[in-house]
Order: structure tokens, then C-alpha cells, then sequence
């Protein structure tokens, strides 16, 4: 059995100026427009004629990692944190599929935090390894973590990485078929 590894990093929970300022913002890959509100620091899409939110950003990964049935796959977060101290904060992860009614997860890990009084953002990380089970199919190619809940609630912040895995192993197949060579014998 392998363990894979990818790592993703959250941005910020609370607390940290946000990267990008009130504005409009193209996908590079895709074309599609989300709008970006530096006040509240959340994204919308701009869908059916309406500004709606998301509350996980998507991205195109960074890398592709191979996997199979009965590989580990460990997945590491860090975020930052400000405020007051928060019990029973969850950190979610998993792996799964992208269709039209949105992403599905397939299979999900989660860890349970408590997070301290932090006067100044303060980075945490984590990490969740996930088996790969015999039941894996060639679309779970995504990734989502986020962190969420507690007491008192922390706003729900997270990032899916698209087409992060390629699932390998399932169907029987041939790539790369040439001839190599013929002549008179």
C-alpha cells in the first residue's frame, strides 16, 4: 500500500486582510466570471441572472496525484485564525465527484479542533489520510476541505481542487501501442 500526499492551504478563517479587492475576476481556464467582495470576503458566480455565493472556492490543482484502491492518501490543510477561543470546530476532508447539481464527496474524514483566543492571525494545520477503498471509480478526480461550525461558529472557509487525482487501476488498458519495426525476413 502507498500514501499519497497533497497539501492545500485554506487561506484565512478569520482575521487576515483579503487578497484580492472588490472586483470582477476571470477564470483563466474556464472563462467563467466570479465577483469578488473584499468587505464580507466571500465569491459569487454570476448565475440565472443573479450574483449567488460560494462558500468553497474551486480551482484547477496544482498537481495531479495517481491513486488506487487500497493506496492512503494523506491531504494537509493550514488556515489562519483571529478571535475568540471556539470549541468543536470541524476540519473537513474529502475526495469526490463534480457533476451538473454541483460536487458530491465519496469519501470524507474530519477531524474535531478547539481553536484558542488568537489576538493576531495564527496559522493551524492539519492532516487527514484517507483509504482508498475497492469501491473507488475513475470520477473522483476532486478534492474538498474546509473548516466549519463551532462554539461560537466560525464562517464555513474552504478551497476544491479540480481534477486533482487520477484514479488508476480500474479497467484494463493499453496506452502508447506502436510497432516498432518491420522488415523482410
Amino acid at each position: 500500500m502507498a500514501t499519497k500526499m497533497i497539501s492545500l492551504n485554506l487561506g484565512t478563517v478569520l482575521g487576515d486582510p483579503p487578497e484580492y479587492s472588490t472586483g470582477w475576476y476571470k477564470d483563466p481556464i474556464t472563462g467563467q466570471l466570479y465577483y469578488y467582495d473584499a468587505t464580507t470576503m466571500k465569491w459569487y458566480i454570476y448565475a440565472a441572472g443573479v450574483l449567488q455565493p460560494l462558500s468553497i472556492a474551486e480551482q484547477s490543482a496544482p498537481k495531479q496525484v495517481n491513486i488506487k484502491a487500497g493506496d492512503s492518501l494523506k491531504i494537509s490543510i493550514s488556515y489562519k485564525y483571529a478571535g475568540p477561543a471556539v470549541t468543536g470546530v470541524i476540519e473537513y476532508f474529502s475526495i469526490g465527484i463534480k457533476g451538473v447539481t454541483g460536487y458530491g464527496p465519496k469519501l470524507v474524514g474530519q477531524n474535531s479542533r478547539n481553536l484558542p483566543i488568537c489576538g493576531s492571525p495564527t496559522t493551524f494545520t492539519a492532516e487527514k489520510t484517507l483509504l482508498i477503498p475497492t469501491s473507488v471509480e475513475e470520477d473522483w478526480q476532486h478534492i474538498e476541505c474546509k473548516v466549519y461550525h463551532g462554539s461560537p461558529s466560525v464562517p464555513e472557509t474552504g478551497l476544491r481542487y479540480i481534477n486533482a487525482l487520477v484514479v488508476v487501476g480500474i479497467e484494463a488498458k493499453i496506452t502508447e501501442f506502436t510497432i516498432v519495426d518491420y522488415v523482410k525476413a
